[in-house]
């Protein structure tokens, strides 16, 4: 009879073995997947061992931006060790460490009734300056171009148009929870959030573009974007809160995106200033709204092409291309 309780505490162990043994298992393959899936650029190695609802959120664009910002700062993946695993209800958590060229990470799997329903990576960003020297570059180029072609920009009403920048830089990023929140489709994410930010954005220099400098305060607008913010983002994420956040890519598209941009801001506010036309807001609102959805889903180049023509269509609603063409026909 003394030996019924060692009887019973097994088999409850082995009951316990028995259930974990298998999420284990499926955990280990698909650790073994997931490594050469990163290695190789290969979504369709991991794909079917998701739930529907995982794949949907942990869709192939995804894996894409996730794997290219590992890759950039880890090197290829090397290994996968198990750490542990724990347990609740329905779910059980498993936990990995991959090692990879230049350090390691961990990787946290969750499943629930036997299917993999959650996957986060531990990833953290080297620090790398160059996106962010490039916007810098990229926004006074188009500051100092402005500057020799147009005239000097009012002082006070670029100060101005900076701190319009750190501002709303603390209201645009709730619309992307909204969008996560009240929306499924990650195209309808991307549209709803790129028209709340363009309708933000060209709302409020419609609105003080009426009684001041427009075009000092758009350009001011670029600077704040990417020259302060882009130094505040830097320096908080790398070193401060130290999150999975870094410039990685081609810096040229961040140069481009920093000088197309604050041109756009200068010509768009400049046209509200001269002529008030609630018309022009409609069209910058629904030009910017094309060009950060068509970034988010269609790639950078293609958004900035239609940021190009929103320059374009900045200096014909400000008369710049006219007043040009009007001076060398005299």
């Amino acid at each position: 009879m003394r030996k019924l309780p060692v009887i019973v505490l097994s088999l409850i162990l082995l009951s316990a073995l028995m259930v974990s043994g298998q999420p284990v298992e499926e955990g280990n393959a698909f650790m073994e997947k997931f490594i050469e899936a990163f290695n190789t650029n290969n979504y369709s190695l991991i794909e079917p061992y998701m739930s529907e609802s995982l794949r949907e959120d942990f869709s192939e664009d995804y894996f894409s931006e996730i794997r290219e910002f590992t890759i950039s700062n880890y090197g290829r993946l090397v290994s996968y060790r198990f750490v542990g695993n724990s347990s609740s209800g329905n779910m059980v958590k498993l936990e990995y460490e991959v090692k990879a060229e230049k350090g390691s990470f961990p990787v946290l799997l969750a499943y629930k009734n036997g299917e993999l329903v959650g996957i986060a990576l531990g990833v953290k960003a080297e620090p790398n300056p160059a996106g962010m020297v490039a916007m810098i570059l990229g926004a006074l180029l188009a500051l100092g171009g402005f500057y020799v072609l147009k005239r000097k920009p009012s002082v006070p009403d670029l100060v101005f148009g900076s701190g319009l920048a750190l501002a709303l830089s603390v209201v645009i990023p709730f619309y992307g929870i909204v969008a996560l929140m009240a929306l499924h489709s990650q195209l309808l994410r991307a549209v709803l959030t790129g028209f709340l930010t363009a309708l933000t954005v060209e709302g409020v220099k419609f609105y003080f573009s009426r009684s001041r400098d427009g075009f000092s305060l758009g350009l001011g607008l670029g600077l704040g974007q990417y020259v302060l913010l882009a130094i505040g983002t830097f320096v908080a994420t790398n070193f401060i809160m130290q999150l999975p956040v870094s410039f990685t890519g081609p810096v040229y598209w961040a140069f481009l995106s920093a000088l197309l941009f604050t041109a756009f801001h200068a010509l768009s506010a400049n046209a509200y200033s001269l002529h008030k036309n609630p018309y022009h807001l409609i069209l910058f609102i629904a030009i910017e709204t094309g060009a950060l959805v068509l970034e988010s889903t269609s790639g950078v180049a293609v958004g900035l092409l239609l940021a190009f023509i929103g320059v374009i269509a900045g200096l014909y609603a400000g008369g710049v291309i006219g007043g040009i063409a009007g001076r060398e026909a005299h």
